[in-house]
């Protein structure tokens, strides 16, 4: 049998140092994230998806139906519950993402053990540690983004046609994933059709070869009205029209909220820089961010095309941050990957700074493995705030909810109380007896809707409600006496119960 390092030595010559590199980043990413892993149902959002591509269902807008399919297969794994699975697939996708950023920074001209060292500055920061921990498609769409960016690169050296079209593939599957895809390939398929314009124009087919895999990603939006055929149609009916299947994938129930045709979006995103860069130093630390400036410098005056790209990249990341809810960290996702490359790039520079000064070439190699203390620092630094192995406070919030309700009750309450307690019910099959309800009577989260207006329910029924905020149920009083109960933790926009709400038993009026 051949020696240990034999055998190592003929893997890295197959594969080449960057991708071993990179495999070595995908796995130590997730043997972190499967360390400190969800174990059990979160709240809101992070709730929804732990169950409903488990149950191949529609999520909230926008759909997001390559994540569904790959939750659904998730879903099937012998592993742990439903929560579980679908938190590992956020792990296996923010490994992916890292991994691949040691891909792009070896594209970049950047040696193995730096790039390796970025990727998991990358992997351990706040932001993308966060996502890899609790359910949600975020992760698998820095992963499918950094995948286009890296096959723009690999076509640009090399000019397979084969690179082309799996770009454009994975172009299609990234805005199948998540819409926010929208805001970086066609930046990337910009870049790529300048950079080969002379190509392009001579051999027009694989270009448009390329634009049809693409189209075929993107088709994966076909499972909106394919599902709403199978039903039931109080649910689902509503996608086989054109206004209740593109009002879903456009999300126009969040237009509202974006600020993005104005002069003044410009502003406010550039006036989000330093608060952009204060979180990913609070997140990281002040070398990551200050090594990944220094680095996109550096990468603007040796290539110019990929500096730019990446530039622009990161300007529409934090564009896009700024003038939709200002709060959501997981919108930078994008520009995190650009600094941790920019970071790469620095690192490189400074090494070759060093070898072109010192004759001891090996010493020269260990401060390149000295550069994988930065993870190591950053790593530590977060490890206590993002380490969720022990987070059960989505079991206790429905242990605690479902403790305070008599036999046969029916519980109105908001979305974030909602998918958590619908998990327990539905999935865990706590409860049996109790109805669940929200405002939105076709709530696509409810296993068993109650049917009929409140008024008939609470007449067989014991109705409760539970909102964080008590004008929340001020309709509620022109037919039901609200009688308190007791105020309970409640969650709201977030993983934690950080508020509180009075539990009310509804009494209808005579």
């Amino acid at each position: 049998m051949p020696a240990p390092t034999a055998a190592a030595r003929r893997m890295v010559e197959r594969l080449g140092p960057a991708a071993v590199a990179a495999i070595a980043v995908f796995l130590i990413s997730l043997a972190i994230y499967v360390r400190t892993l969800l174990p059990g149902p979160s709240f809101g959002d992070w709730a929804e998806m732990q169950f409903i591509p488990a149950q191949l269902g529609i999520p909230h807008p926008t759909g997001y139906p390559l994540y569904v399919l790959l939750g659904k297969a998730f879903s099937l794994l012998p592993i742990g519950s439903w929560a579980f699975r679908a938190d590992l697939l956020s792990a296996v996708a923010a490994a992916g993402a890292s991994a691949t950023a040691v891909l792009i920074a070896a594209r970049l001209g950047v040696r193995p053990v730096i790039a390796a060292a970025a990727g998991l500055c990358l992997a351990v920061s706040g932001t993308l540690w966060l996502e890899a921990t609790f359910s949600e498609m975020n992760g698998l769409h820095l992963f499918l983004v950094a995948a286009v960016i890296h096959r723009a690169l690999v076509w640009r050296a090399e000019r397979r046609d084969r690179d082309l079209l799996l770009g454009g593939l994975l172009a299609g599957l990234a805005v199948a994933n998540h819409l926010l895809a929208v805001t970086v390939v066609p930046i990337v398929i910009l870049f790529v059709l300048f950079d080969a314009r002379s190509r392009l124009l001579e051999r027009p087919a694989p270009l448009v070869q390329a634009g049809l895999l693409g189209l075929v990603g993107v088709s994966l939006y076909m499972f909106v009205p394919l599902r709403g055929l199978a039903g039931p149609p109080s649910i689902y009916g509503k996608f086989l029209t054109w206004e209740g299947f593109s009002s879903l994938v456009s999300g126009a129930q969040f237009r509202g909220d974006m600020h993005f045709a104005s002069v003044a979006s410009v502003a406010a995103a550039w006036n989000a820089v330093p608060e952009v860069l204060t979180q990913f130093a609070e997140k990281s630390n002040v070398v990551f961010v200050a090594g990944a400036l220094i680095g996109g410098v550096v990468l603007l005056v040796r290539d110019r095309w990929a500096a730019i790209m990446l530039a622009l990249v990161a300007a529409s990341s934090i564009f896009f941050f700024a003038n939709y809810l200002g709060d959501l960290d997981h919108y930078l996702l994008v520009a995190w990957l650009v600094f941790a490359v920019g970071l790469a790039v620095a690192g490189e520079t400074l090494l070759n700074w060093l070898e072109r000064r010192l004759p001891a070439r090996r010493e020269i190699a260990r401060a390149g493995v000295l550069a994988l203390a930065l993870p190591l620092v950053i790593a530590s630094g977060n490890w206590a705030s993002h380490d969720e192995s022990a987070n059960r406070v989505g079991e206790q919030f429905a242990t605690l909810v479902f403790s305070k309700l008599p036999p046969n009750a029916v519980l109105l309450t908001y979305w974030d109380a909602l998918t958590n307690l619908t998990y327990a019910h539905c999935v865990d099959g706590k409860r049996p007896d109790v109805s669940l309800r929200a405002y939105d009577v076709a709530a696509r989260v409810v296993c068993d809707p109650v049917t009929g207006t409140l008024q008939d329910v609470a007449r067989t029924r014991p109705v409760y409600a539970l909102f964080v905020f008590d004008g929340d149920v001020g309709p509620l009083r022109s037919s039901f006496d609200l009688v308190p109960g007791l105020r309970l933790p409640l969650p709201y926009g977030d993983r934690d119960l950080d508020h509180s709400g009075i539990l009310y038993r509804l009494v209808p009026k005579p």
